[in-house]
């Protein structure tokens, strides 16, 4: 179905979906209302990228995957990673208007300088 024309009507599946999604994204939204912190949907993101990385790169780390350059050491925590990061985000200059990119660089980049992400060589030196 062409979604441009919008004068097609949704089937039974569609309508499900759309109200289910519409539903879930009020659920998300009073969630993030309720968040401490602005603007909060920025804070998501960023957790999101945190967690995103750190568990890519331990569990990568864990299959043995040839591709992986780096990981988080063994012991460091998520916690330990958004508590240090929470202490530094005023000099990280994240932003809505960074976009995804630029966000994930920032924190990887910030990740690595914190020791929370380092080179499989010097991990595996520290095993």
């Amino acid at each position: 179905m062409d979604r441009a024309n919008i004068n097609e009507p949704l089937d039974l599946q569609d309508m499900t979906r759309r109200d289910d999604v519409f539903t879930e994204l009020g659920r998300i939204k009073e969630a993030l209302d309720n968040i401490s912190v602005y603007p909060s949907l920025l804070w998501v993101w960023v957790y999101d990228t945190m967690a995103d990385i750190y568990q890519n790169e331990y569990y990568d780390l864990l299959t043995e995957k040839d591709y992986v350059d780096e990981a988080v050491p063994t012991g460091i925590t998520l916690k330990q990673i958004f508590d240090k990061f929470w202490e530094d985000v005023d000099d990280l200059g994240v932003s809505m208007d960074s976009g995804g990119e630029i966000i994930e660089d920032v924190i990887r980049d910030w990740m690595r300088e914190n020791d929370f992400l380092i080179p499989i060589d010097e991990y595996e030196d520290k095993q």
